[in-house]
């Protein structure tokens, strides 16, 4: 079996690394097919990569910030211009590859497309070829399904163009979600299947493996933040009263963090160990606490590691989304907004509750139980070849 991947952004198709290698373990050939970054993460985790949109100005099209997603909460309020203008853009996005990815679909024979779901490309190459077109969701999610309805809207005529009944439906989805976190309302049912914490690999360090004297806080600042932290030249405040607040608490904290924003950072505190950009996977087993942006990443890794967590989300709706699912789990806080985050006490007190209080610990305990009950990346392998 031939099976060709692709996604959106690196942290779309990082879920998906751990099935392409029980794939491969299988006997079946893996293609990542993808802008020059996502072909970088691919190459890092062992996979064989192919470039479409290459050119600066496909990359600059094809870029995330191309596609800006509404929140959940106005997306049932949006006016038909509103789709139409959003539509607009998923067009001068996948008019920058489209034709590209579907002609390496065709030279390479792909049997299966893997696609995340906000890279409808995949779709319309699986449409195409005429074979199945699976979604991968990337995690905590409650607004792709929604998406995907306006998307066959919107991308009917482009679809056409390659596919004669436009964009289709996927063949099946994919949910690394366990039914606890699992949104209500109109999200379309996926398979569950169990998350495997992948986040790249590194030599492991003394610090890595070794159990701190203290209670360690792990704080991720996600590319998102990150960004934030190059334009504004210093930590969003809610990540500042984070570090505060730790080392009041007698916490040490691990702050993984891609070297080039070291400068920015000013100086820590004695309790503080800034690193260079880690797998957070190995950390979480002397983890006490995470304290993140949001990303289900994170989250997840956070969950399968039964870490209690604190999450100050941006105000991306997948961000967003992470916060509201983690502190209904019980396992989680999530201090949503510019006005909590701002407040060092309201910061402060989340911190204390995570670090004191069991029922959080309990209630991570519990979610890490049932991701640990679902079936693997292998079994999956079996229902991917049952497709064909």
């Amino acid at each position: 079996m031939r099976v060709l991947i692709t996604a959106l952004v690196p942290s779309h198709l990082i879920p998906m690394v751990p099935l392409t290698w029980a794939l491969r373990a299988a006997g079946h050939q893996v293609l990542v097919a993808g802008d020059a970054e996502l072909a970088r993460c691919a190459t890092t985790a062992g996979l064989d990569t192919y470039l479409v949109g290459g050119s600066e100005l496909r990359q600059r099209l094809t870029r995330p910030g191309a596609v800006p997603m509404p929140d959940r909460a106005d997306m049932d309020h949006r006016t038909a211009s509103e789709w139409e203008e959003a539509g607009e853009r998923w067009r001068t996005r996948l008019g920058g590859y489209i034709d590209e990815l579907v002609s390496l679909g065709q030279d390479w024979e792909a049997d299966l497309v893997v696609t995340d779901p906000v890279e409808f490309g995949g779709l319309i190459t699986a449409a195409a070829l005429g074979v199945p077109g699976v979604v991968y969701r990337w995690g905590l999610d409650d607004f792709t399904s929604l998406l995907h309805r306006q998307a066959k809207v919107q991308l009917h005529d482009m679809s056409k163009q390659f596919a004669a009944d436009g964009l289709p439906d996927p063949s099946l989805i994919i949910d690394p979600t366990p039914a606890s976190l699992l949104p209500g309302g109109d999200h379309t049912p996926g398979l569950l299947t169990r998350y495997v914490p992948y986040c790249g690999t590194a030599e492991l360090p003394g610090w890595a493996v070794q159990r701190p004297e203290r209670p360690r806080a792990l704080l991720c600042l996600g590319m998102w933040y990150g960004r934030l932290l190059a334009e504004v030249g210093e930590l969003p405040s809610g990540f500042r009263h984070a570090l505060s607040a730790c080392t009041e608490l007698g916490m040490d904290v691990l702050f993984p963090i891609a070297a080039q924003y070291h400068p920015l950072l000013g100086d820590m505190p004695d309790t503080v160990q800034v690193v260079d950009q880690f797998p957070i996977g190995p950390l979480m087993q002397h983890t006490a606490l995470t304290v993140h942006h949001g990303g289900s990443g994170t989250s997840l890794t956070s969950f399968a590691s039964g870490v209690p967590q604190l999450v100050l989300p941006g105000g991306k709706p997948f961000l967003q989304a992470t916060g509201r699912l983690v502190q209904a789990s019980g396992a989680g806080r999530n201090l949503p907004g510019k006005t909590e985050q701002q407040d060092a006490g309201l910061v402060r007190a989340a911190l204390t509750e995570l670090l004191t209080r069991e029922h959080h610990r309990k209630a991570a305990r519990a979610v890490c139980a049932e991701i640990a009950g679902l079936p693997g990346p292998t079994e999956l392998v079996r229902t991917l070849e049952g497709l064909i």
